[in-house]
């Protein structure tokens, strides 16, 4: 596992590209991305905005192949350029007149995380020709090794990522259909 800087930047964005652009199923990405014709733009802008999140809030590991990468989020506070990067994608990514409605959706996601400190186990990708390979289990399982003692939040759409998920300890404290797509949110206590 590769504990990612500014210069693994492209690769990260190339993993996360690969692994959403054909997931056209309701799922937050879909419901984040303004739906038009700029659909690969609009997907970079997000996974840009992102790495730059998980950056600054937290950490990102690659797997040793560089196929595939998980992102944390620790503890996010306020700060201008996280204003800047939230306009950028705003303009770039949601579309102004989808506001209200990503709105919506941080309420529900914030009114749904824990009550005590947890990491935010935020995005996790693999590169779609590599997927199904144990890439992921491999490269979770060693992040979760090196937060021993931590709760370790998720939220995820789909019934894979439920299974995998709870093969590896999470469970489902709460499940919604509130934004018209299911929506599981699950912990672990890594301990």
């Amino acid at each position: 596992m590769i504990e990612v800087t500014q210069k693994e930047k492209n690769v990260v964005l190339e993993i996360l590209h690969s692994a959403f652009y054909d997931v056209l199923i309701p799922n937050s990405i879909n419901f984040t991305i303004k739906k038009d014709t700029k659909r690969y733009e609009r997907l970079m802008a997000l996974m840009d905005y992102q790495f730059k999140m998980a950056m600054k809030y937290g950490e990102i590991y690659l797997s040793d192949d560089k196929n595939g990468c998980v992102l944390y989020i620790n503890k996010i506070y306020p700060s201008i350029q996280k204003v800047y990067w939230e306009t950028e994608l705003l303009l770039k990514c949601i579309g102004v007149q989808n506001i209200f409605k990503i709105l919506k959706r941080e309420k529900l996601l914030k009114a749904s995380h824990p009550k005590e400190p947890f990491k935010h186990l935020w995005l996790m990708g693999i590169r779609k020709e590599y997927q199904g390979k144990g890439i992921g289990n491999k490269l979770l399982k060693e992040t979760l090794n090196r937060y021993q003692g931590d709760v370790i939040y998720v939220e995820t759409t789909t019934p894979q990522n439920i299974k995998f998920y709870t093969r590896l300890g999470f469970t489902i404290f709460h499940e919604t259909n509130e934004l018209n797509y299911p929506l599981f949110f699950l912990k672990l206590r890594n301990v």
